[in-house]
């Protein structure tokens, strides 16, 4: 399903960043409102691989979708992950 082997994390960072700058937190779902998965499913991977990593992992379930290439609507269950203004930008720098 992974349309790439490469997930481009550099933009995937920079759009949890963008979302950032207009509220102080942000879930996968709420990126993927804004910046549609140009990699598909590879998008939502890279997503929950950076909240793994500087996010804040919750034990809720959160449902995520995307368009895949094909213009077929996919979808899949994700742990709720959110970003942190303060956390996420910090983590960065």
């Amino acid at each position: 399903m992974v349309r790439q082997s490469e997930i481009d994390f550099p933009t995937l960072r920079a759009h949890i960043r963008a979302v950032l700058l207009e509220t102080s937190q942000a879930s996968i779902a709420d990126v993927l409102r804004r910046f549609p998965a140009e990699q598909g499913f590879g998008t939502v991977v890279g997503y929950v691989a950076l909240g793994a990593r500087h996010g804040e992992v919750t034990e809720a379930i959160q449902h995520v979708s995307w368009q895949s290439a094909d213009g077929e609507r996919r979808s899949a269950r994700i742990p709720a992950i959110y970003f942190l203004r303060e956390t996420f930008v910090d983590a960065l720098q």
